[in-house]
């Protein structure tokens, strides 16, 4: 009888139970073509980064996730200019009200004319400013241009910070609002090491309580061989944020990121990675993240879609995955001290639950 008991208390729910006031949510959503994760502050803030291709899928998460109430976004945040990070955002601007649209900027490293990816997304913001969306560059280094309505809400006494670390070549010193410069002038540069686009990549860090998560973009941390140090963007930004308990892998866990140096000093428990091409995660990628010798503890990687061709690839260590496929849901407990992770199915659109895990202390 015992045993049974045991037994029933381990089934996961059929259902994520709704979010409730005093809770933080970060959905990362699995479009199969690209990134974005929809975060409900615990104030019912809402937060939208990256919007790649998928936007029906996107705009039909935000609607369920967020019923009964409309669906709404206070933020948008694009983290860079690819395809698979806006390439949906049109859509989902289309069918979700969006109250501030914010990205890396115009100024610097504008995308050339020919690039249709840029001029569509750039198209859509016109329009959304013409209708009263505010549209705003990042500001590196602030913690006052993403903010919650109500910093510490109804059911936690704790604040809610989101702080622009990272983009266009500035990241955060972490200390105050001070930031430092690690590309070079732009004109002592030959060609083949200015900046790419994925480089400029705006990262966040939020934090609730005693918990703290971080989301890059597509910024790397392992340069190409010969290249100058400096194009490890991790490494400046590890340096910055230090100890944290969720981070999404930079670059999908393709061959450039998640460096010795940043997972030894993030020291992350979990990790989201936010895959979908037959590259996602690269082996060398996956195997610094799953090594033990760099830090103690959880190793726990969570993937929206690992192909069975990568899978193939991969080997055995794709069967340390946490999870393979699906909805990855952080739900962190009022005031921060804990959280849980729920996998959803996205293959079907009531994303039952197929797995719980936790809860997790915070640092």
């Amino acid at each position: 009888m015992l045993a049974c008991v045991a037994l029933l208390r381990a089934q996961p729910p059929a259902s994520l139970p709704p979010w409730t006031p005093g809770t933080l949510d970060i959905h990362q959503i699995s479009t199969g073509r690209g990134n974005s994760a929809l975060l409900v502050l615990p104030d019912g803030t809402t937060l939208l980064v990256d919007a790649g291709p998928g936007g029906d899928v996107i705009a039909r998460y935000i609607a369920r996730t967020l019923a009964p109430a409309p669906a709404a976004l206070d933020y948008a945040v694009l983290t860079h200019f690819h395809g698979d990070h806006v390439g949906g955002f049109d859509e989902v601007a289309a069918r979700v009200p969006i109250a501030a649209v914010i990205d890396r900027g115009y100024d610097y490293l504008t995308p050339p004319d020919t690039d249709q990816t840029f001029s569509h997304y750039r198209a859509t913001v016109e329009r959304l400013r013409a209708t009263g969306t505010r549209v705003d560059r990042i500001r590196v280094g602030r913690a006052d241009q993403i903010t919650a309505h109500h910093p510490r809400p109804r059911g936690s006494g704790e604040p809610v910070e989101i702080r622009a670390v990272a983009a266009n070549g500035d990241v955060w010193t972490g200390r105050g609002d001070e930031t430092m410069r690690i590309f070079p002038p732009l004109a002592s540069l030959g060609r083949d090491d200015i900046p790419s686009e994925n480089m400029c990549s705006i990262g966040l860090r939020l934090r609730y309580g005693a918990f703290d998560y971080f989301t890059g973009g597509d910024m790397p941390g392992v340069p190409d061989a010969g290249a100058p140090a400096w194009q490890s963007v991790e490494t400046a930004v590890a340096r910055a944020i230090g100890p944290t308990d969720v981070h999404v892998v930079n670059h999908h866990g393709s061959i450039d990121p998640e460096s010795e140096e940043f997972l030894k000093t993030l020291r992350s428990p979990v990790m989201i990675l936010p895959s979908w091409s037959s590259t996602h995660p690269s082996q060398d990628a996956l195997k610094r993240m799953l090594a033990v010798r760099l830090y103690p503890g959880p190793h726990d990687v969570f993937a929206t879609l690992v192909r069975p061709e990568t899978k193939a690839s991969i080997g055995a260590r794709a069967d340390q995955l946490k999870a393979d496929h699906g909805h990855i849901v952080v739900r962190v407990a009022p005031g921060g001290a804990s959280y849980q992770v729920f996998v959803l199915d996205e293959t079907r659109d009531a994303a039952p639950v197929l797995a719980v895990h936790g809860p997790y202390s915070s640092k």
